[in-house]
């Protein structure tokens, strides 16, 4: 089990790979308290990572693993989709969406890191196109 230090590290990496040069480091770091704003952090109880979204003061959302994968991926989505959506509103054409442009390119971005993880983000892209 790694610490929260070896993670933010292995994140750092993981940015520093997508920003092409640009360390869009603000996009990935693992906070290891509540900011009050949604902003996702980490807790680690005994071999467990937990995964927590609070929003003033209130759990939104909370996931529990034991992979040190799956945090990873949960932290790296998370600059991944800021990353994609401030592509996608510089990028806009008339025959596409903001929506096509941005799931596209959380997509690309995660095949550049892992072709795991493209895969798992595109079956979370597919389950949302369902609704």
């Amino acid at each position: 089990m790694k610490t929260i230090e070896e993670l933010r590290a292995e994140l750092l990496k993981i940015g520093q790979q997508l920003g092409s040069g640009v360390r869009p480091n603000y996009y990935f770091f693992i906070p290891d308290k509540p900011d009050g704003l949604a902003t996702p952090y980490l807790e680690i109880h005994g071999e467990e990572y937990h995964f927590i979204i609070s929003e003033r003061g209130i759990e939104r959302e909370r996931h529990v693993t034991c992979s040190e994968d799956d945090i990873l991926y949960w932290f790296t989505d998370c600059g991944v989709c800021g990353m994609a959506s401030s592509y996608a509103a510089l990028h806009n054409a008339p025959d596409k969406t903001f929506r096509d442009v941005y799931f596209r390119r959380q997509y690309h971005l995660m095949l550049s890191i892992k072709p795991e993880w493209a895969t798992r983000k595109h079956k979370e892209l597919t389950e949302i196109l369902k609704l």
